[in-house]
């Protein structure tokens, strides 16, 4: 893989892995749904297959959209009172964005080892392919987090902040 490709998916890594499952999720209820109709009879794994597919699709996209600021209500919050209240405002938003995403990663955890035995019903395979989805979407999204965090620091106290944006 060239070196252009590899930047590509390194960077649109949640982007990618989130359409992949999301693929995955349409085209297994589309055949699934064609085969009922044409043979009166669907693939036994086709509902647990696309709905751990869509598990990941959720939290990966959910990351994804965080990173390009896409959750309007955080949005929301940061755009109000004049610019020195609004780059402090942010700050303390992506500080609570990372403990609570953090927290929950600590608690995804507990939850894979807690249930590390237990199978999924039909494949019979290992639930934790199906609860690392939330361990792989927060941990993105704490990371983000603290990308933004500390943007938003250089913002309040940098250069940009005496320059007045």
């Amino acid at each position: 893989m060239s070196t252009t490709a590899s930047k590509f998916v390194f960077k649109n890594f949640d982007f990618l892995l989130s359409g992949f499952f999301l693929c995955i999720t349409v085209s297994v209820v589309i055949v699934n749904v064609g085969l009922r109709y044409l043979f009166q009879g669907g693939l036994f794994w086709a509902e647990e297959v696309a709905t751990t597919a869509f598990i990941w699709s959720v939290f990966v996209g959910s990351a994804a959209a965080y990173r390009y600021k896409m959750h309007i209500g955080i949005d929301m919050i940061s755009k109000v009172g004049p610019p020195i209240w609004r780059r402090f405002i942010a700050v303390v938003i992506d500080l609570l964005m990372f403990i609570i995403n953090g927290y929950i990663v600590y608690l995804s955890i507990l939850y894979i080892l807690a249930n590390k035995l237990k199978r999924t019903p039909v494949l019979d395979v290992p639930a934790i392919y199906v609860n690392l989805a939330l361990t792989v979407g927060f941990s993105l999204m704490a990371v983000y987090a603290l990308a933004f965090l500390y943007q938003d620091l250089g913002k309040l106290f940098g250069k940009q902040a005496e320059e007045g944006e």
